[in-house]
């Protein structure tokens, strides 16, 4: 145990003596896993399994890194492991389970029972007691069990020592392969050391028990179909991110129950905001190969400039460097994943392509001065120059056509480096904005060094609301105007900015949780008047750093209105989830959203977005039906 493993142990027992294990002379190591081996013995529909609450000693980032004391579940006999053992049987298996806990404080375990079940059933296990448990799997599902030292019935009661007491526990349907790989989101919070607020918040994001560069990679081959299972068992809400492919939603659930769709029911999307608890089982297919992300859209969560390192955390190490450093200082909630060709890549002669030609500038905006310098996106096509409005912070909308090749040419004129992302854009990996990383080992995406530029080539192959951003590391071109919106529109189609409007969410500066909130680029939007009985689309886009659950809301008199759901992520609704209802939204960063709105009636409307106590409204006049 290293030096600042002994402070941080000594500051623990200060605060709270009599928490950790009587036998705490030899802390074991806590081993991280990928959740393939299910834990205890299956024989005769019987699954009988013998568990453990211990302290531990958690490496999230290398084996040989940074130690910090946590409380983790262990399988008897076994080191103790993050995430807790695998639970996985099939359905109507009956499961024996022995529960020790060793802590000289009484320990709630949630989750070991019958599902679909209640979450404040919880069992209550003494200090230095054990309990047995018998019961039947339940209904198929996606589902997982957790533990905290206070009786409260949410994950978020849980405090530093026991943010990771989590594990997967899923029921397959009878005679259903496993063909998936489940991968269970953690947070490590701390309550108890101060914040430091230049290197961000002291938590650290982990998918199976480990932060990038240090999760495992997955590796596929082209037309594989590849199913996950997702679980949050964290405290807090992520917008998990899909790069180059739209994802299926097969089922949903929050932990005690899971609801799994019919084909028709099943959405597309390529963002997936995760409140703590929740579940998703997803289906997808590579569109193209090379190298993927999967990740957290919260800055906080997956840029290693703010993501904590587990030897900031302790105070233990300096900047991050060498393999901690490298794909542009990512870290913390994402997942690599590697795409195969085919074996025998089929060779076509194709007639060369005429490909619309697009240029984006990216420039400091004229007269910026201070800490806060916004920039200035044009977006050229021969002489046709749209660019960032004045006074606003988002770049104007970048209009493209499905099935039409185009080629974008990104001209840095920034005095520091960057990269442009195509959010939900199905398109080569060299072109996706992932700088060292994205492509394959014969071409990595570069950088775009000040001065210099980069061609980027896609063929959209569906209509919808998407988003073009920076996916540099330095969170101050985010917060700074380098985004915007991107809309497909179908062959032959011309955007109408009468009847399609766009809201882009984003925030104004560097600051994640209290720089001011932008609608529009602006604090103080203006949006042209409606018509009563007119068809609108409303394309809403959540560009903010590390927003995880703004509220849009369209009202009149202070009472919401109504408007249908259309779309999600650029893909349409199935039916199921077509509805018309309160005209509320609740969505994270990454999100978009579509809906058709049709005011019934002449008046002043109001449409706010807001984000805990920040709130930036637009006042929207509807005329008289003509």
């Amino acid at each position: 145990m290293n030096v600042g493993m002994n402070a941080r142990r000594a500051f623990l027992l200060l605060l709270f003596p009599g928490l950790l294990a009587a036998q705490s002379s030899s802390i074991p190591h806590a081993v991280t896993h990928d959740n393939l081996h299910p834990a205890g013995q299956l024989a005769n529909g019987v699954l009988t399994l013998h568990l453990d609450i211990r302290e531990a000693n958690w490496t999230p980032d290398a084996e040989d890194g940074t130690a910090l004391p946590v409380l983790a579940f262990g399988e008897e006999g076994q080191p103790p492991s993050i995430p807790g053992p695998l639970i996985r049987i099939p359905q109507g298996t009956t499961i024996h389970v022995t529960i020790k806990n060793p802590l000289f404080v009484t320990a709630f375990v949630h989750g070991l029972h019958t599902h679909p079940g209640k979450s404040e059933d919880a069992v209550k296990i003494p200090g230095n007691e054990s309990k047995e448990l018998t019961f039947v799997a339940g209904e198929p599902g996606t589902y997982y069990y957790w533990a905290a030292t206070s009786a409260d019935t949410t994950l978020d009661s849980r405090l530093t020592w026991d943010t990771l007491l989590t594990g997967a526990f899923i029921v397959d349907a009878p005679g259903e392969p496993v063909t998936d790989r489940i991968l269970m989101i953690g947070l490590w919070y701390n309550m108890l050391v101060p914040v430091d607020f230049d290197r961000g918040f002291h938590e650290i994001p982990n998918i199976n028990g480990k932060s990038w560069p240090h999760t495992t990679r997955l590796s596929y081959d082209m037309g594989d179909t590849v199913h996950w299972r997702v679980i949050n068992g964290s405290v807090a809400t992520h917008p998990m991110h899909l790069h180059g492919v739209h994802f299926q939603i097969d089922s949903e659930g929050d932990g005690e129950h899971d609801t799994i769709y019919s084909n028709a029911q099943q959405r597309m999307v390529v963002t997936e905001s995760m409140d703590p608890g929740r579940t998703m089982a997803m289906t997808w297919k590579p569109s193209h190969p090379g190298n993927w992300l999967f990740h957290c859209h919260l800055e906080n969560h997956f840029d290693g400039s703010i993501a904590s390192a587990a030897a900031h955390v302790m105070g233990t190490g300096g900047e991050t460097t060498g393999e901690e450093h490298h794909h542009e200082a990512m870290a913390g909630l994402v997942v690599g994943v590697n795409i195969n060709p085919p074996a025998t890549p089929t060779v076509v002669s194709e007639p060369k392509v005429k490909r619309r030609q697009l240029k984006i500038v990216v420039s400091q905006s004229k007269g910026a001065s201070g800490t806060h310098r916004p920039i200035q996106v044009e977006i050229h096509e021969g002489a046709n120059v749209t660019t960032t409005a004045q006074g606003s912070e988002v770049g104007p909308p970048l209009i493209l056509h499905r099935g039409e090749p185009t080629e974008i040419t990104v001209e840095n004129r920034l005095d520091a480096p960057t990269a442009m992302h195509w959010h939900g854009m199905e398109i080569e990996s060299y072109y996706d904005g992932v700088v060292g990383f994205g492509g394959n080992a014969q071409q990595s995406t570069p950088p775009i060094a000040p001065g210099d530029s980069f061609v980027v080539r896609m063929t959209p192959p569906r209509a919808g609301t998407f988003i073009y951003h920076t996916h540099w590391h330095d969170i101050e071109q985010l917060a700074s105007g380098l985004y915007g919106p991107m809309i497909v529109l179908d062959p032959g189609e011309t955007l109408d900015p009468e009847h399609d409007r766009v809201f882009v969410v984003s925030r104004q500066g560097a600051d994640i949780f209290n720089a001011p909130l932008l609608m529009n680029g602006t604090t103080q939007p203006q949006v042209a008047a409606l018509q009563a009985g007119t068809h609108y689309r409303f394309r809403f886009i959540n560009i903010t750093p590390s927003d995880d659950g703004d509220n849009v809301t369209l009202t009149a008199a202070g009472k919401p209105l109504s408007w249908t759901a259309y779309a999600k992520d650029g893909a349409d609704l199935p039916e199921f989830f077509r509805k018309t209802g309160e005209a509320k939204l609740q969505f994270g960063a990454g999100e978009t959203y579509d809906f058709q709105f049709t005011p019934e009636h002449a008046g002043d409307l109001e449409l706010e977005t807001s984000f805990i106590s920040q709130h930036t409204k637009a006042q929207i006049l509807v005329n008289e039906k003509k």
